[in-house]
């Protein structure tokens, strides 16, 4: 129902060129008849919280958060709301009390979780606002995680952090469980998990992101291990983001179906 207003949304990372988000939020203001746009805003690292303060004070009143700034965009935010150790964030909403942040890709690795039975043990891959936000889920529901990533010692979650190179002997003595890729590996069709793809007989892939020519993922799942994809973790944090900008609760489910059929087609 259309409330009168012009919702003016978007969102921020570097690059932008993979990002589905304006097309699912797109969607959502069709299906919920409100007026709005949703549009992509590349900022450049080196100028990154200048540009953010620009885009926020021209008159933006939503918008998401996505690599390599999900930690760095808690700066502008008077308020952050977040289940993780630390204020990532990938949602910014501002209102007339200034700009709250918001973590909302926690409510979608919960629906990933619930809707395709992840079990545990969870062996995730990736120390950035994605894994913070799967170990922010796993920790509030106590369930078994480690965490590889380039550089333990800084990792500020809750789960044990080891070293990338040791993640295949671990998954070499692991029976069952979810393997979750949470770094960039996969945007590229070319890129290599750093473990075999004969290491996971009997556990589940869970990749974050959703390029479907990544060569070494596709290879995985034709040796038989069972492989699950980001959409739904997408489109559930985006709808969650769409909630706290309009207060309207948008189709989900009606949205990962027109991905999901518009993704099969190449659209």
């Amino acid at each position: 129902m259309n409330d009168g207003r012009f919702y003016r949304l978007g969102i921020v990372g570097w690059p932008l060129g993979h990002s589905l988000s304006p097309s699912i939020h797109g969607g959502f203001l069709r299906s919920s008849g409100l007026e709005g746009e949703y549009l992509a805003y590349p900022l450049e690292p080196s100028r990154f919280e200048e540009d953010l303060r620009d885009v926020l004070d021209g008159g933006v009143c939503g918008l998401n958060v996505t690599f390599p700034y999900k930690s760095s965009a808690a700066g502008v935010c008077d308020r952050v709301f977040s289940s993780t150790a630390i204020p990532v964030v990938n949602t910014l909403h501002r209102h007339e009390g200034g700009v709250s942040g918001y973590n909302t890709d926690t409510a979608g690795f919960a629906a990933m979780v619930d809707r395709f039975g992840l079990e545990e043990p969870f062996v995730v891959a990736g120390a950035g606002g994605a894994a913070m936000a799967v170990d922010g889920v796993l920790h509030e529901r106590d369930m078994d995680c480690r965490v590889f990533c380039r550089m333990p010692m800084k990792w500020a979650g809750h789960a044990p952090a080891h070293p990338m190179e040791e993640l295949e002997d671990l998954l070499d003595c692991t029976a069952g469980g979810t393997v979750v890729n949470a770094t960039t590996l996969g945007w590229r069709d070319g890129d290599v998990f750093p473990v075999g793809t004969g290491a996971m007989s009997g556990m589940t892939f869970a990749d974050l992101n959703y390029n479907r020519g990544w060569f070494w993922r596709n290879t995985l799942e034709r040796n038989g291990t069972r492989t699950v994809t980001g959409e739904v973790m997408l489109v559930s944090q985006a709808a969650e983001s769409f909630r706290i900008w309009t207060g309207i609760e948008p189709d989900i489910e009606g949205a990962l179906e027109e991905l999901l059929h518009n993704r099969k087609n190449g659209d």
